[in-house]
């Protein structure tokens, strides 16, 4: 009996051994569980995390790729801007001396031009007059464009080698040797040599260019055919050859 007794508290202790080591031992499997879950994670993560780190690896190389190539683009850009930018200013060296040269050609033919118009007859003066108020008297004081002074210049020089082919007349005044003043018709033959007449009063006269302006003579013994050639001019007689006295000043 007291074996069996023995048997039992025998048994009972060793259950509670297998019971106690039993439980340590699954404890220590979930433990391993868990550290293997961590361990997993951890992996995961760190894939993950080398995945995006690459990315962004591979990202930043490409941009600095196309910062590089952007670079290149760049400097070749300045250089064929540089370049540019000399070939521009050496046409505009070009430009500056030929405008220069213009510029002190155009001051000769404004002056020049000016200097013409009191030789002008007073008809083509007041044709030309538009065009002469926009000639700088003083080539310095200047606000024009060299354009804008050229088209001045050879539009007036244009009208005036028209009236160097033309005849015009126009009623003037005219101031006699005894102080009187009478209206008169007045001839003028291109730009150098002019005759006025009035019939009526039997007076007339001829005039010629000078250079300080025109210069008239009275010539009472030429308002017949200074007549004739008025009437022939205005279309109230059949062409004729009249002959006139010229002078030359």
């Amino acid at each position: 009996m007291r074996q069996v007794i023995s048997l039992i508290l025998a048994l009972a202790t060793f259950a509670a051994w297998a019971q106690e080591d039993l439980d340590a031992a699954k404890q220590s499997i979930e433990k391993w569980l868990e550290t293997e879950r961590l361990i997993t994670k951890e992996e995961q993560d760190w894939r993950v995390g080398k995945e995006v780190l690459q990315e962004r690896i591979d990202l930043v190389r490409r941009e600095v790729e196309a910062l590089k190539e952007r670079i290149a683009q760049t400097k070749k850009d300045m250089q064929e801007a540089e370049t540019k930018t000399a070939e521009l200013k050496a046409q505009n060296e070009v430009v500056k001396a030929g405008t220069k040269s213009l510029s002190d050609d155009i001051k000769q033919l404004e002056l020049r031009t000016l200097a013409m118009l009191p030789r002008t007859p007073e008809p083509v003066r007041l044709r030309v007059n538009p065009l002469t108020q926009r000639i700088p008297t003083n080539p310095k004081d200047c606000r024009l464009t060299l354009s804008e002074r050229y088209q001045s210049v050879v539009g007036t020089l244009n009208e005036l080698n028209k009236a160097a082919r033309e005849i015009s007349v126009s009623g003037e005044m005219r101031q006699l040797a005894d102080g009187r003043q009478v209206e008169v018709s007045v001839f003028y033959v291109s730009l150098a040599q002019a005759y006025y007449v009035n019939e009526k009063s039997g007076v007339a006269g001829m005039g010629f260019a000078g250079e300080r302006g025109w210069g008239w003579e009275e010539r009472n013994d030429l308002v017949e055919p200074v007549s004739r050639v008025l009437a022939i001019y205005r279309g109230e007689s059949p062409a004729a050859y009249v002959p006139l006295p010229v002078k030359v000043k």
